[in-house]
């Protein structure tokens, strides 16, 4: 009870600090909602963006703002507000205590003849008349809704799960590794996972030069489940358990090539080109550079895929500066690599996708429905409690009432003039 009372105590719950990280949070929630976040880019936006803005985005990185959510200051933002809701939630409930054990009225007045209002009360008895005082529990309810949503937050930061991946038509994601690219401060994902999702068809309906309508049909088979057909759209995703799949918006043509490894092995291997939507349907060469290592030598590609009816893919490879490859490859047609040979097959279609999980969402949820429960008790319902006791030829009238009841604050004044 002490340290309820000590000034160290009263500065923690204190509201005008609460006002302060309030306005920080709302600045932060701001700054990571117009700025662009690293986490709601797609790998192919991203690099748009650091190709576009060097400069911008690299500061932005350097100074935590280009990731607002998971980084330490918003952190220490959301434990410092938790712990000034908490404390001011422990001061209010020790207010109610002393509410309802009747310690000092906040209001009295002295009476020689009752009121018709209060004529009831004669017979209340010693601890008074109550009247609404449900409410009494509004704030303490608004700040641990608050403090519900922070603490799952933080909990949901370390739990989350948010990977973006790229899917073929035909192509089946069933494992993590090398296939999913995770955001960071999501939790690691290893080996095989607890469903297959195939992507039978990339559905792209164009009207006016614009994307008209953007759906993924898939096949799903979770662990020991039946073989199932979905559809995604935008903003409609795929429940897998407890994860969500989300169809982006990023499309594309991927070169399709059957990899022949020395040893006579033959693998598939997709090539994905990004293609803006407003070009889809076109048959204009999409183009992409990369390195890739064999045996720790690096190989730079030089790549131009030509998609339509009669395909072609454009590929001139170079090893320590020695081209390796310079050619145009038509379906059926090999390129000789020296550590193995690329057979070109054609084309096909991929969608982006986007897999997410996060078990506190739920708490998050549950606490902003008891914060608008709080709010609600603490708005509709004004809890006072009054007492009348008997003094001398006249009455003596007690109140306990919260400082914005404003109603019962005008009927006091009406009290006070005319006794």
């Amino acid at each position: 009870m002490f340290f309820l009372r000590s000034r160290f105590f009263r500065l923690l719950a204190s509201p005008g600090l609460a006002l302060a990280l309030l306005g920080l949070m709302l600045l932060a929630v701001l700054m990571g909602g117009t700025l662009p976040q690293t986490v709601r880019l797609s790998p192919q936006e991203l690099d748009a963006w650091h190709r576009a803005w060097p400069l911008l985005s690299l500061s932005l990185e350097r100074i935590g703002l280009a990731d607002v959510y998971a980084s330490t200051g918003f952190f220490a933002l959301c434990v410092a507000l938790a712990v000034n809701l908490t404390a001011g939630t422990a001061a209010h409930v020790a207010y109610l205590f002393a509410w309802f054990r009747g310690e000092t009225p906040g209001r009295s007045l002295h009476l020689s003849e009752l009121p018709p209002a209060l004529l009831s009360l004669a017979d209340a008895g010693p601890s008074g008349h109550r009247r609404g005082s449900l409410g009494l529990a509004g704030l303490p309810l608004l700040h641990a809704g608050i403090v519900v949503i922070i603490v799952a937050a933080l909990v949901n930061g370390s739990d989350r799960l948010g990977a973006h991946f790229e899917l073929a038509e035909g192509e089946v994601l069933s494992q993590a590794n090398g296939k999913l690219r995770l955001e960071r401060g999501s939790r690691q994902i290893e080996g095989e996972l607890d469903f297959r999702l195939r992507l039978d068809a990339l559905l792209v309906e164009m009207e006016g030069g614009s994307v008209r309508e953007l759906q993924a049909r898939v096949s799903l088979q979770q662990a020991g489940g039946a073989l199932r057909q979905e559809t995604l759209a935008v903003n409609h995703p795929l429940r897998i358990g407890s994860s969500r799949v989300y169809l982006d918006k990023n499309v594309g043509q991927a070169g399709v090539f059957e990899r022949i490894l020395p040893d006579g092995q033959r693998r598939r291997l997709l090539v994905n080109f990004i293609q803006p939507r407003e070009d889809w349907g076109s048959n204009w060469p999409l183009t992409r550079d990369e390195t890739m290592v064999f045996e720790d030598i690096p190989v730079n590609f030089r790549m131009a895929l030509t998609p339509g009816d009669a395909p072609s893919f454009r590929l001139t490879a170079e090893r320590r500066g020695k081209p390796v490859f310079d050619g145009v490859l038509a379906p059926g047609e090999v390129a000789d690599l020296g550590v193995y040979q690329l057979k070109f097959i054609g084309t096909a279609p991929w969608a982006g996708l986007y897999l997410a999980s996060g078990q506190a969402l739920k708490w998050i949820f549950s606490g902003f429905v008891l914060a608008l429960a709080g709010f609600a008790l603490h708005l509709l319902l004004h809890p006072r409690r009054q007492r009348l006791r008997r003094e001398g030829d006249g009455w003596l009238l007690e109140a306990w009432t919260l400082r914005d009841d404003w109603r019962f604050e005008r009927q006091w004044r009406a009290w006070e003039s005319g006794r």
